[in-house]
């Protein structure tokens, strides 16, 4: 099984957190539910990588709230682990502007997100950060 290194940024708006929907065409988990994240790029710090992240996925720019440790995912179906560093962030807009990544946002109680067909981390982001039980 490989691992691969991501970062995770949970966006948070006036007690609000954004979900995004990935795109069909995503190479991981099309169409399901998740944060902003990705890949560290070489020599960059994830605190910087999650910002990126943001601005990329969303047009938003955000400060980061909080850093969670790093877990990891284990996805068997693809034969992947994912080791996660993740971020509370923040923001001042709730004006997205979607990238090529993603088909869909919405912004919701951390409490909703069970309401959603989400990636395999997402509930363990909110769990690391404190958003949920």
């Amino acid at each position: 099984m490989k691992t691969h290194f991501v970062v995770t940024g949970v966006l948070m708006h006036d007690g609000r957190i954004l979900i995004l929907k990935k795109a069909k065409n995503d190479y991981n988990y099309p169409g399901k539910w998740g944060f902003c994240s990705g890949f560290i790029k070489e020599f960059e710090s994830a605190e910087d990588a999650v910002i990126r992240e943001i601005n990329e996925e969303t047009g938003l720019r955000a400060e980061i709230a909080k850093t969670a440790g790093i877990f990891e995912a284990e996805d068997s179906e693809k034969d992947k682990c994912w080791a996660v560093k993740c971020f509370l962030c923040r923001t001042g807009s709730d004006k997205v502007k979607l990238c090529h990544e993603n088909q869909d946002f919405r912004w919701i109680l951390p409490e909703e997100m069970g309401d959603y067909d989400c990636v395999p981390a997402a509930k363990k982001d909110l769990k690391v950060l404190g958003l949920s039980q």
